[in-house]
């Protein structure tokens, strides 16, 4: 319904049907990766999320810069009707050479140790085990479909993401975690994470529940996404020397080396931090 409404005021605008082509390929992939279902769905944390997930989907500043546009104006539209501080607030900034590897705000282990802690006290298992997972593989969360029973046992996944496959490995720990909690739960079979309904989860309910625990664990919520552990996992890989960027590249599904690269930047806070050490 928001992506239609959209597109029929573009069609009034008199839009080429490239152009409505491309804005339409767009918003419909921001309301499926975000899980957008209605108007109150959209929040700035969403669109910062999403424009994080585009950064990582190409390496040229035009077209993330582009794709950033179309939402700003899908904003603009939707809500008309509020504002112009609601719809400056909710309208994200586009790139610029610099911060295209700006890595500032992110999880932090001890972050992350907070998380599962936190999950773990409150009795939301799924949580604490979906976070480990996402920590430890560094899929994306739509891709926690793929993490079934058998992959767990087998000790790694086969995932496809934007017409490419890639090898996922589970770790004997997090798999000795996964099978505990499978038995607990008594999942036999198939996917691990789903709901009531065997389905895999919604990407939005996931998003909320780790936006709650972070409220409970005192850990910032700009912090607290999915996307947040995927970073802490090619942070850690690389920080601890486990692998190359090349090898890290590949393991995340990245076309590009330079996509990588804002993973092997530091933010702001590690700059100054290491910076204070220095003395000539």
């Amino acid at each position: 319904m928001l992506l239609d409404d959209f597109i029929n005021n573009c069609i009034e605008d008199e839009l080429s049907e490239r152009t409505l082509k491309q804005y339409k390929r767009v918003i419909k992939d921001f309301i499926d990766v975000e899980q957008v279902k209605c108007k109150e769905d959209i929040t700035k944390l969403k669109i910062i999320d999403y424009k994080k997930h585009i950064q990582e989907q190409s390496d040229k500043i035009a077209t993330i810069n582009n794709k950033l546009t179309i939402i700003n104006k899908f904003i603009n539209y939707t809500f008309r009707d509020e504002k112009e501080e609601v719809r400056r607030s909710l309208r994200v900034e586009l790139l610029n050479v610099q911060n295209k590897f700006e890595v500032n705000d992110v999880l932090s282990k001890i972050d992350y140790e907070r998380l599962l802690r936190i999950a773990e006290r409150k009795g939301k298992l799924q949580l604490y085990y979906l976070m480990e997972t996402l920590a430890n593989t560094g899929v994306r969360v739509s891709e926690l479909k793929y993490i079934t029973v058998e992959a767990v046992k087998q000790g790694e996944t086969a995932v496809t993401n934007k017409g490419k496959t890639r090898t996922i490995y589970i770790n004997k720990y997090l798999a000795k975690d996964l099978l505990k909690y499978c038995k607990e739960e008594n999942i036999i079979s198939g996917i691990i994470f789903k709901s009531k309904n065997n389905k895999p989860l919604d990407n939005a309910y996931i998003y909320k529940q780790i936006q709650y625990i972070a409220g409970q664990a005192r850990v910032k919520k700009s912090k607290a996404h999915p996307h947040s552990f995927r970073h802490l996992f090619a942070k850690t890989y690389l920080e601890e020397g486990i692998g190359d960027a090349l090898d890290l590249s590949n393991i995340l599904g990245h076309s590009s080396l330079v996509t990588t690269r804002m993973y092997t930047t530091k933010s702001k806070k590690e700059n100054k931090r290491d910076l204070d050490k220095l003395k000539l």
